[in-house]
């Protein structure tokens, strides 16, 4: 019993040890890398003064450095110029994994914070091209804002009236696609019926006769096609980008009889990494004033492989023309992603009834894309970057007559 006694008091003073140990050493590295951020912020002050050129790196240290600081527990994990620690990076990685951070990004610390901004993910890579849009002038900016304030919904802008053509049954010999695929599509001589695919239909839904029902804006209303690929294939010029896509979808729609509602609003400019809160509240101010609106079309333009077949792949010749492609996302994090997802295979079913190539497979990222706000809601990206304007304007005619046919179906 004595010895037992013994030990316990043997194990109690090696604790107190240990804790004064960690205790020693905590307050060695607090003031070891206090002096060493303040050394860093002193030579980076120096570099600012003599070079201003380099001020956005300086700043861009500077704040890296701070972030280290404020939260050590996260701090980022890249090789210091002097005296490097690799048990600390060691430890850093350990603690990373725990918490699923990356430190050579700092952006995963406030992405885990705002998870919204895990909506903008895929945009943020685009952001320092994307600053060339401000050379365009802000005047052009300024007159958008002027006739699209947030929430008001800009009425149709109507292009010329497109010239209907015969409404002639279109089989699937009547379309090529510029591929290996080509020669054994050309042979097929019949429609594909839908009754024969898998695809499950979508539920029924009422739809107004006289008050609109379908609502096309844009996410990324600066998104643009060849020729105008400034900004990275941002541009504020309407005549080249989206917006003029969904004018002209729109009025295919309105041809055929349904109450469209076309918002032009830029979400994307002049901040970017916001353009799906803007949109959310655009979206939601809308759907508030109409609640007759249950079809809803977010047009974007999809970007271009980097590969040598990206042009090959881009379009298939339907009636002699070239026609961009296009494809749907659905954002897998909303609750409705299974009506998402019917609704978009869908689509698709039916376009590859009546144009097969034309529609690319369905996408699914991890957002939510603000789709959550109907089980009817289709992000739709017409054509890349390698498709210039008028091959995507040519899409729409396509994709009017899909959707016409899928809005027939599921209407009660």
């Amino acid at each position: 019993m004595v010895k037992i006694i013994e030990m316990k008091k043997y194990y109690k003073w090696i604790s107190v040890m240990i804790t004064c140990i960690m205790c020693i050493v905590s307050c060695r590295m607090l003031i070891f890398d206090a002096k060493e951020i303040f050394v860093k912020a002193n030579g980076i002050s120096q570099n600012f003064v003599q070079a201003n050129a380099k001020e956005e790196h300086i700043q861009d240290s500077l704040f890296i450095q701070m972030l280290n600081k404020t939260i050590p527990a996260l701090e980022v994990n890249y090789e210091k110029e002097n005296g490097y620690s690799h048990d600390k990076a060691f430890i850093k990685l350990v603690l990373g994994k725990l918490v699923n951070f990356d430190y050579e990004d700092p952006k995963t610390l406030f992405k885990a914070q705002i998870p919204i901004l895990e909506e903008a993910d895929d945009d943020l890579a685009e952001m320092d091209d994307y600053r060339v849009l401000k050379d365009q002038g802000n005047s052009v900016a300024r007159e958008d804002r002027m006739k699209n304030s947030l929430g008001e919904t800009a009425p149709n802008k109507m292009l010329e009236k497109p010239k209907e053509e015969k409404e002639v049954a279109v089989t699937s010999k009547d379309v090529k696609v510029e591929n290996k695929e080509k020669e054994k599509i050309n042979n097929i001589t019949e429609p594909i019926p839908i009754v024969s695919s898998p695809v499950k239909m979508p539920n029924k839904v009422a739809l107004s006769g006289s008050e609109p029902i379908v609502f096309i804006y844009h996410t990324h209303a600066t998104e643009s096609y060849m020729p105008e690929s400034v900004g990275n294939f941002h541009s504020l010029k309407r005549k080249f980008t989206v917006r003029a896509v969904g004018d002209q979808l729109t009025s295919y729609l309105t041809n055929k009889g349904y109450n469209v509602m076309h918002n032009d609003m830029v979400h994307d400019y002049p901040s970017y990494q916001q353009s799906y809160i803007r949109a959310a509240d655009t979206l939601e101010t809308n759907l508030d004033k109409n609640p007759s609106l249950k079809i809803i079309f977010d047009i974007h333009r999809d970007a271009a492989p980097n590969n040598s077949s990206a042009r090959e792949n881009s379009y298939v010749t339907i009636n002699g023309e070239k026609v961009a492609k296009y494809s749907i996302v659905v954002g897998a994090k909303n609750e409705n992603v299974e009506k998402l997802l019917t609704f978009a295979e869908y689509i698709k079913a039916r376009s590859d009834e009546l144009y097969p190539g034309l529609a690319k497979k369905t996408i699914t990222k991890p957002y939510r894309f603000n789709q959550f706000n109907s089980d009817y809601y289709a992000l739709i990206e017409i054509g890349n970057t390698a498709n210039n304007i008028d091959e995507a304007m040519r899409t729409t005619k396509y994709v009017a007559k899909v959707l016409d046919q899928v809005i027939k179906d599921i209407k009660k």
